[in-house]
């Protein structure tokens, strides 16, 4: 039975692939408040820890980190997403035809979110279990 809603905990996990941080946070709250902070390949978990929590707690507020640092001598490649490059650069282009100023750096369309990702070949992220 759980006495208080007040708790800290924190667990470091060091592997060949990297290293990983959760931080745990709970205050007393009337209702169940949940933050969640992934770092972005880890995202598509975040439904997942959700539940894990709403299936445990109805009340407080919950907030929980994970802090992922990859082993630099991880394997990784990059991967150029074409297609939104693509359109990156074709929306540029009319932009550019609307008005007469400035013109595209190739650098600023890799920079663009999504465009270019680092991509592990030695893990990827599963669910907690």
């Amino acid at each position: 039975m759980i006495r208080s809603m007040t708790a800290y905990a924190r667990r470091d996990i060091k592997g060949e692939w990297g290293s990983a941080a959760w931080e745990l946070r709970s205050v007393n709250q009337r209702y169940l408040e949940t933050y969640i902070r992934l770092p972005e390949q880890f995202r598509s978990l975040e439904p997942v820890i959700r539940e894990r929590i709403r299936g445990r707690l109805t009340r407080g507020k919950i907030e929980c980190n994970l802090r992922f640092e990859l082993d630099a001598s991880a394997q990784s490649s990059l991967i150029l997403n074409e297609k939104l490059a693509k359109q990156l650069v074709e929306a540029g282009n009319w932009v550019k035809m609307q008005s007469d100023e400035g013109e595209i750096n190739p650098v600023d369309i890799l920079r663009w979110p999504g465009v270019m990702a680092a991509e592990d070949k030695t893990w990827m992220p599963s669910a907690p279990s």
